[in-house]
């Protein structure tokens, strides 16, 4: 069977990497495309036929629907000519496009979709009616697959599918383990990670107050994914942190080195799918101590680690937690990643697939 697997951009995201990873996982069953809405690359990927419709889709978003109808003509074209069978769309953007396509579909939902309704609501009645008809003209009645238990659950309040199975993202914990021995420029000094850039979208704010907050005043915190900008040295200041505990890093192709050796993984956001930073570290044996946002977190983090798990937007609560783990730390065991094995989701995957061809 010839898959299609269509993404915004090959970006620094978790998402992307996570589609690499899935296509990598199936190269032997399956015949995998990636086709890009945009050539913007932060990967490199020369194991995969990669494709792209244009180098920037932003003149598209300008034309809303029909930019949206004219993008999917370019990837109509594309799969008659690679003679594909099967379309994967891997994000809300990208299924927008896909809808279009008179090809066989699933929907990869890596986001909780009903979180940003939550929000919208919040702001405004009439683009959180608006946005809600959109996924539901989308979604209804479509093949899905969600990328966390609370997130299929949550999807099912609010959208109708023919068919929705959750099937976690894969990992190749060997092939992880073996990136963390590379040599990178590991910093010296004892550190705190996290990884990925935005205030709010990571809440920042909320990492930077808690770490204020620790009681080990010499351990570093490394942004990583995260340039040095104004907004953050502002908050460096109001915070009373000394500059050169905090270590910016805009980029690594290779996280694994600076995870393997960070003292502590903090993930502090308000909302995730299922954040593959937890999974890894996990892998790599480093603690990890998170918010207890609606998806994600509380299914990596059962057991003896749940206790790590911190009220959202509660950066006194994160920093006790950190004071914690900093201490004491249970025991990371094969069993907490043995579910995200890349043999055992390629078996789910490839299982769905021919389960529901019929019905795709």
């Amino acid at each position: 069977m010839k898959i299609a697997h269509v993404i915004v951009n090959l970006g620094k995201g978790g998402g992307q990497r996570s589609t690499i990873d899935l296509i990598r996982a199936t190269a032997d069953t399956f015949d995998n495309h990636l086709i890009l809405l945009e050539n913007k690359r932060n990967y490199d990927i020369p194991d995969i036929k990669t494709y792209s419709l244009s180098e920037d889709k932003k003149i598209y978003k300008k034309f809303d629907l029909l930019g949206d109808y004219l993008l999917s003509k370019k990837l109509q074209k594309l799969l008659n000519e690679l003679q594909v069978d099967l379309v994967i769309s891997h994000m809300e953007v990208t299924a927008k496009i896909v809808r279009f396509i008179s090809l066989p579909k699933i929907f990869y939902m890596r986001v909780d979709i009903t979180q940003e309704l939550e929000t919208l609501k919040e702001k405004s009645s009439f683009r959180y009616k608006k946005r809600k008809r959109l996924y539901k003209k989308l979604f209804n009645n479509q093949n899905l697959i969600t990328i966390s238990k609370d997130t299929e659950t949550n999807i099912c309040k609010v959208i109708n599918p023919k068919v929705i199975e959750t099937i976690y993202n894969p990992f190749d914990k060997e092939k992880i383990r073996q990136l963390a021995l590379e040599k990178v420029d590991i910093p010296k000094a004892e550190y705190i990670i996290q990884i990925g850039s935005g205030i709010r979208k990571k809440r920042q704010d909320i990492l930077l107050e808690a770490f204020s907050k620790i009681e080990d005043k010499k351990i570093k915190l490394l942004l990583l994914g995260t340039a040095e900008n104004k907004d953050i040295l502002n908050l460096i200041k109001k915070f009373n942190i000394e500059k050169e505990r905090i270590i910016f890093k805009s980029f690594a192709q290779n996280p694994y080195p600076y995870i393997k050796n960070a003292k502590l993984l903090v993930l502090s956001s308000d909302r995730e799918g299922l954040p593959r930073v937890i999974v890894e570290s996990l892998i790599l044996k480093t603690p990890v101590v998170s918010t207890d946002c609606d998806t994600g977190p509380r299914e990596l983090l059962i057991n003896e680690l749940s206790k790590y798990l911190s009220k959202v937007n509660d950066a006194e609560k994160l920093s006790i937690n950190v004071n914690k783990a900093l201490i004491s730390y249970p025991e990371i065991h094969e069993d907490y990643t043995k579910c995200f094995d890349k043999v055992e989701i390629k078996k789910k995957f490839i299982n769905y697939v021919e389960k529901n061809k019929n019905e795709i």
